[in-house]
């Protein structure tokens, strides 16, 4: 399952956000190349207030330990969480306050 490090600060009404997921990102071939079973993330999306500020689909292809950066317009002391859903259907999500 994926561990996150979370960054979001808010400047001028734009919050910046920095999130890293740690995971193998093991597709099928990389995972028997490494003798492992395979893991990875398969979708990711942030909500603040119910409202999805990103959200995308990713694939056993992406590097291991993902970083995504993105910005949206938003407001400091919001919560700011994300969910993550790994090819096994395991779901883990985490919050983290807007600086």
């Amino acid at each position: 399952m994926a561990k996150m490090k979370i960054k979001a600060k808010e400047k001028n009404g734009i919050v910046k956000v920095k999130a890293m997921f740690t995971s193998l990102m093991a597709d099928k071939e990389e995972a028997i190349k490494k003798g492992i079973s395979p893991s990875y993330i398969r979708y990711i999306v942030a909500k603040v207030k119910d409202a999805v500020v990103y959200e995308v689909t990713m694939s056993g292809f992406m590097s291991e330990n993902p970083l995504v950066k993105f910005e949206f317009k938003g407001n400091k002391g919001d919560q700011l969480t994300f969910t993550t859903i790994d090819n096994d259907n395991k779901t883990e999500t985490d919050t983290q306050k807007i600086k």
